[in-house]
């Protein structure tokens, strides 16, 4: 009977898009926090980690023909430390050879990932940094004018007899509205910023 051919680079690439989804409110806290996310999985950098990857990707075992397949597939990323399956006999040996490259296919692919997330990120937040300063800015300039105008309103010897002072008011008052709604913009930016990071992870994944 065949046996059903198993491609281990998708498979690798998939189980690697589970870590990502399975610690995203991770890599988006860092994200938020340091701009960027760390890709070092079993560092402690991420809860379980470690034994994360351990369960999920190289507690595998693997007949003669599967772990010929993993190491033909997986060249590139073929594990040479032969002290990880030292004492084992030959069939045993190939098997944790294999999964080791398994392993190892696998975390370069979420480092290849995380690099993506990252390198997305610094154009996500740089755009609502500009938002933040740009926004900032605003605000400042219209609560100055506001101010001017108060003076002028308070100014006996206005030279401008025909703008009145409940004019400096009214503008001024116009001048305080925009500048609160700018506010409500820029009090918003945080959540905004959060959710579009977070969509940027879902995409990165899917």
């Amino acid at each position: 009977m065949s046996r059903c051919h198993t491609d281990y680079e998708p498979k690798a690439e998939s189980d690697a898009k589970e870590t990502v989804s399975n610690y995203s409110d991770d890599i988006l806290e860092q994200l938020l926090k340091r701009g960027e996310a760390s890709d070092d999985l079993c560092g402690g950098d991420y809860p379980n980690g470690d034994a994360w990857h351990q369960e999920n990707h190289t507690d595998k075992s693997y007949d003669l023909q599967e772990a010929c397949e993993v190491l033909t597939q997986l060249s590139e990323h073929e594990e040479t430390d032969s002290g990880l399956w030292e004492g084992l006999g030959m069939k045993e040996a190939l098997s944790a050879c294999a999964a080791y490259t398994y392993a190892n296919a696998v975390y370069e692919e979420w480092r290849e990932l995380i690099r993506r997330i990252n390198e997305a990120a610094e154009a996500i937040v740089e755009q609502y940094d500009e938002e933040t300063s740009e926004l900032e800015t605003a605000i400042e300039a219209l609560n100055d004018e506001a101010c001017d105008h108060d003076c002028e309103a308070a100014d006996e010897d206005n030279e401008a007899p025909d703008y009145s002072a409940g004019e400096c008011h009214v503008a001024a008052s116009r001048c305080r509205e925009d500048a609160d709604q700018k506010q409500i913009d820029l009090d918003a930016l945080p959540e905004t910023k959060r959710a579009a990071l977070k969509a940027m992870i879902e995409e990165t994944i899917r």
